[in-house]
């Protein structure tokens, strides 16, 4: 076969290569384009850019564009106010598992706002409480309250502990009743509380304020009644002492002098 004949052969052989490559890819899009429109057909709407997750996201992790991507998705198969861009997620924080491919949306980003903050040194305690022992179902997050335990007719301070929660605060309906409060308290009273509430029954009382001027007095009325130290009480002795010594050392003068 001649070079020019060898030439035009293979010409022609790419350039039907090319012809059925087109072809082909004519056909995966037109079949494409079909199965969006059976799509759009089946569940109706238009398509719409949505965030998804490209894999597994675990609670804790920050939005990024290493773990989030945008595609295209049926608009009235979307939930509620999912995320049609990256701007609306980039730098969020999961609160729960995304799986891959879910869409995003304000669900996975919600924060439990019943999430407790446990002052710092201080334990969280759980005891359980009526409305009859807890000042009439009265006490709420802040409070500060003494904490007693009664048994066999006598009642015990135990420690002062701060409320942090409370169960009708969890429930969150109407007239609902306190079955149990979380207390923080210093770490080395947990066993405290733990074996009082075993033993006897626990009770909170919310102690009463004084004004700065009653603080003062009665800061005041206690210091005033403690007992005075042993350099202060030497001193006295010393001091009532001295008229006695004096005395005697004059008369044994007279008595050498007479």
């Amino acid at each position: 076969m001649k070079r020019t004949s060898r030439l035009l052969l293979s010409v022609g052989t790419g350039l039907m290569a090319a012809a059925l490559a087109w072809g082909y890819g004519s056909l995966v899009r037109a079949e494409a384009e079909q199965a969006q429109r059976e799509v759009l057909a089946a569940y109706g709407g238009d398509l719409v850019v949505a965030c998804v997750a490209s894999r597994d996201i675990e609670p804790g992790e920050v939005l990024d564009e290493a773990n989030v991507q945008e595609e295209e998705w049926v608009a009235s198969l979307l939930p509620k106010d999912a995320a049609t861009s990256l701007e609306e997620v980039v730098g969020e924080r999961a609160t729960s598992s995304i799986p891959a491919r879910a869409v995003l949306n304000p669900v996975y980003f919600e924060q439990d706002d019943r999430a407790i903050e446990v002052p710092e040194g201080m334990v969280a305690v759980s005891v359980p409480s009526d409305e009859e022992r807890s000042v009439g179902g009265a006490v709420t997050p802040g409070d500060a309250v003494d904490v007693y335990v009664s048994n066999a007719g006598v009642a015990d301070l135990l420690c002062r502990a701060q409320v942090i929660d409370t169960s009708a605060r969890a429930e969150k309906t109407e007239n609902s009743s306190i079955a149990w409060v979380t207390l923080a308290v210093e770490p080395e009273r947990v066993a405290e509380v733990l074996a009082a509430t075993a033993k006897g029954t626990i009770s909170l009382v919310l102690p009463g304020t004084l004004d700065e001027g009653e603080e003062a007095e009665a800061e005041e009325a206690a210091r005033a009644e403690e007992p005075a130290d042993e350099g202060d009480a030497a001193d006295d002795a010393t001091a009532s002492d001295t008229p006695d010594v004096a005395a005697a050392e004059g008369t044994a003068t007279a008595e050498r002098a007479g």
